[in-house]
C-alpha cells in the first residue's frame, strides 16, 4: 500500500491542496465507486453483522445492511444540490461559510464532522485489534499501532489519491473476502445443510424466530438506532463528500447508488459467518461470535483472511484520516487561522494533521477498548449525524434558514443527546430513554430549532449569489 501510494503520488503530482483533498476533481467513475463502496464496507462489518445475527438471527442482516444502503441513497439529493450550488468546493463544510457569511455555523459543523471522523477511525481500529488480535494472539495494542502507522504513512504521501487508489485494491480484497472465504467457511463447518441442522438444534425453541427475516425482537435495540444514526451518517461524513467532489458532477448519483447496492450484497454475505457461529458455538456470546467462527479456518486460510481483513480495515481508516487532514488544513487552518496560506502551505498542514490525528485515533481506540462493546460503539457513532442532517437540509433547500437558529439547532441537539446518553437519574431533568429515542430527540431538536428560529428571524438568502469561481468542466450543467 505504501509503495502504491508513492507511485500515485509521483504519477498524479500531489503537490497542492486540491490534489490532496479532492484528487483534483478528476477521479474516474470506476475508481470513485469502488472507493466509496469499500469505504462503506467497514471491516467492522466482519464483527457487526455476525453479532447482529447472534442477537436476533438472520433478520440481523437487513437490520444492519438496510441503514448502510439508506445512508448512500440519502446523500444523493444533498450531493446533487451541493454540486450545483457550490461546484468549486474542496470540503463541503466550506459551504456553510458562504451560505451564512458567518464563522459560527461553520465552526459548529467542523466540530460535528471532526467528531464523526475520529470516531469512525476508532471503530475501525477497534475491529483490527479484536479480529486480528483474537485470531493471532498478538496484543490488540500492537495490531492497532502497526495499522495506524502504515495507513498514516500512505495518506501522508498522496491524501485522497492514495486513499482512492489503495481502496481499489482493497475493494478487490473485499470481494475475495465475501465470495471466497465465506463459502469456504461454510464447507469447513460441514455444508449448508449441516450448518442449518446444527443451528436449529442449538437454538431449540428460538430456531423459528432466528431463521425468520420478520423477527422484530431487536428492532428498537439494533435497527432503529442504526437507521436514525448511521443511516444518515453519510450526509455528514467528510469521507463521502471528498469522493462527491472528486467525481464528475454528472456521475454523482450513479456512483452513490451502485456503491450502496454493493455494500448491501457484501454485508449479507458476512451474515453467513454469524449463522455458522450459531451452528458451531452455541455457548459463545454474540460479541465473540466472529472471532470464534473464523477460528474454524485452517491455518493457511486464516493467514490469508487476516491479510484481506487488513486491506479492508485500511480502506476505511485511510478515508477518515484523509478527511480529517483535509478538514484541519482547509476548514480550520486556512479558513480560521491563515487566509493568506497558499496551496502548498495548506498541503503541508494537511500532512502534519494526518500524523497528529493518526495518534489521536490510536489513543481513542485504546481508551474505548475494554470499556465499550463494538455494537455500542457503532451505534453511538451515529449521534453526531442527528444534530446536523436536518439543519444541513434546511440550509440547502430553504432560503429562509438563518445562521443563529442553525447554530442553535446543531449545538443544542448535541448537548441534549450527550446529556441523555451520558447522564444518570441523579442529574436534574434527566430522562431514561432508549438509544433510538435519544437519536430521534436529537433529530427533532436540531431540525425543529433551526426551522422555528428561521421562521421567526428569516434570512432571505439568494442561492444564485453563492460564489462561483472557475466551475470545473466536469460534465455538470452551469447553475
Amino acid at each position: 500500500m505504501i509503495a502504491l501510494a508513492y507511485y500515485v503520488y509521483r504519477r498524479q503530482g500531489v503537490t497542492n491542496a486540491s490534489e490532496f483533498i479532492t484528487a483534483g476533481g478528476r477521479a474516474r467513475l470506476g475508481l470513485t465507486t469502488a472507493s466509496f463502496a469499500v469505504t462503506w464496507m467497514w471491516a467492522g462489518d466482519v464483527l457487526g453483522v455476525p453479532q447482529y445475527v447472534g442477537i436476533t438471527g438472520i433478520a440481523g442482516i437487513w437490520m444492519y445492511a438496510a441503514p448502510a444502503v439508506l445512508s448512500s441513497l440519502v446523500v444523493i439529493p444533498f450531493a446533487l444540490r451541493m454540486r450545483r450550488l457550490f461546484p468549486q468546493g474542496l470540503t463541503y463544510s466550506e459551504y456553510f461559510l458562504e451560505r451564512f457569511d458567518s464563522r459560527l455555523p461553520h465552526l459548529a459543523v467542523v466540530c460535528v464532522v471532526l467528531y464523526t471522523m475520529v470516531l469512525g477511525g476508532i471503530i475501525q481500529l477497534f475491529v483490527g485489534g479484536a479480529v486480528i488480535g483474537g485470531l493471532t494472539g498478538i496484543s490488540p495494542t500492537v495490531v492497532n499501532a502497526v495499522l495506524v502507522a502504515i495507513i498514516g504513512a500512505y495518506i501522508l504521501l498522496g491524501g485522497l489519491w492514495s486513499s482512492m487508489t489503495t481502496d481499489f485494491v482493497q475493494f478487490v480484497s473485499a470481494i475475495v473476502l465475501t465470495l471466497v472465504f465465506v463459502p469456504f467457511l461454510v464447507w469447513q463447518a460441514g455444508d449448508p445443510n449441516v450448518v442449518y441442522q446444527h443451528a436449529v438444534t442449538n437454538l431449540g425453541g428460538q430456531a423459528d424466530a432466528f431463521f425468520s427475516m420478520g423477527n422484530l425482537s431487536s428492532l428498537e435495540g439494533l435497527f432503529l438506532p442504526y437507521a436514525l444514526g448511521l443511516g444518515v451518517w453519510g450526509v455528514v461524513s467528510m469521507a463521502t463528500w471528498q469522493r462527491v467532489f472528486a467525481v464528475r458532477r454528472d456521475k454523482t448519483s450513479r456512483f452513490l447508488t451502485v456503491g450502496g447496492i454493493g455494500v448491501f450484497t457484501t454485508i449479507a454475505m458476512y451474515g453467513v459467518i454469524g449463522v455458522v457461529g450459531l451452528s458451531a458455538f452455541p455457548e459463545v456470546s454474540p460479541g465473540n461470535l466472529s472471532v470464534e467462527t473464523l477460528s474454524l479456518l485452517p491455518s493457511w486460510a486464516a493467514v490469508v483472511f487476516i491479510l484481506v481483513t487488513l486491506m479492508v480495515l485500511g480502506s476505511s481508516v485511510d478515508s477518515y484520516l484523509a478527511a480529517i487532514a483535509s478538514l484541519a488544513s482547509r476548514d480550520i487552518y486556512y479558513r480560521h487561522w491563515n487566509r493568506d496560506a497558499d496551496s502548498s502551505e495548506q498541503l503541508s498542514v494537511a500532512r502534519y494533521a494526518s500524523i497528529v490525528f493518526a495518534v489521536v485515533v490510536f489513543a481513542g481506540t485504546e481508551f474505548v477498548s475494554g470499556r465499550l462493546s463494538f455494537v455500542t460503539l457503532l451505534l453511538i457513532g451515529g449521534i453526531g449525524a442527528s444534530g446536523l442532517v436536518g439543519p444541513f437540509a434546511l440550509s440547502l433547500f430553504w432560503r429562509c434558514t438563518s445562521a443563529g437558529p442553525f447554530v442553535a439547532g446543531v449545538v443544542v441537539s448535541q448537548l441534549v443527546t450527550a446529556y441523555l446518553l451520558l447522564g444518570n437519574a441523579a442529574l436534574p431533568g434527566w430522562v431514561g430513554l432508549k438509544l433510538w429515542e435519544i437519536m430521534a430527540v436529537g433529530h427533532i431538536v436540531s431540525t425543529g430549532l433551526t426551522a422555528l428560529g428561521s421562521a421567526v428571524t428569516p434570512d432571505d438568502f439568494a442561492f444564485a449569489d453563492l460564489p462561483d469561481e472557475a466551475t470545473r468542466a466536469d460534465g455538470g450543467e452551469e447553475r
